[in-house]
């Protein structure tokens, strides 16, 4: 069934939740970066924060449009052609959500072997959702980009 008008505002509220909660984890994963990308850690923040303060924390000094804005202003028929309604929605908002918490909680544990398995994961889930926004909304590429990078840079082994 086609996205209607009425169901808009809660498309909107739950795809800008779950791009925040993506954030999240971003954050989580710099503050745990010491521990998951060894010698490479010190880039990696920056990179993060780097990222954080153009596209979250500080967008007018950026020049860059803070994400609620931009999801807030995507019409019904761009979430709808990006597949961000109905069913594919839910199906997107339980796949991003368990992607985060899982990868989040592999976090608390601080050893870099048993957060792999969830960040491959999670970046596979991430990636279906990313370009799903970006498409709708164009907000998304520069997390899509920084998501890329720390998947490089996240060591083979656990000798660095």
């Amino acid at each position: 069934m086609p996205l209607s008008n009425n169901e808009l505002g809660n498309v909107q509220r739950r795809v800008l939740q779950m791009f925040m909660d993506t954030i999240k984890t971003i954050e989580a994963i710099e503050e745990n970066a010491d521990v998951l990308f060894g010698t490479n850690a010190a880039d990696v923040k920056e990179a993060i924060n780097e990222y954080l303060k153009d596209f979250i924390r500080n967008t007018s000094g950026s020049g860059e449009t803070h994400p609620e804005v931009l999801v807030y202003k995507t019409s019904r028929e761009q979430f709808q052609r990006a597949g961000l309604y109905g069913t594919q929605l839910n199906v997107k908002e339980r796949h991003v959500t368990q992607a985060n918490e899982a990868l989040r909680e592999s976090l608390t544990r601080r050893v870099r072997s048993l957060f792999r398995g969830p960040f491959k994961k999670w970046v596979d889930r991430i990636n279906n959702f990313l370009s799903s926004i970006a498409s709708a909304t164009g907000l998304g590429e520069a997390l899509k980009e920084l998501k890329d990078c720390l998947r490089d840079e996240l060591p083979d082994d656990d000798k660095n």
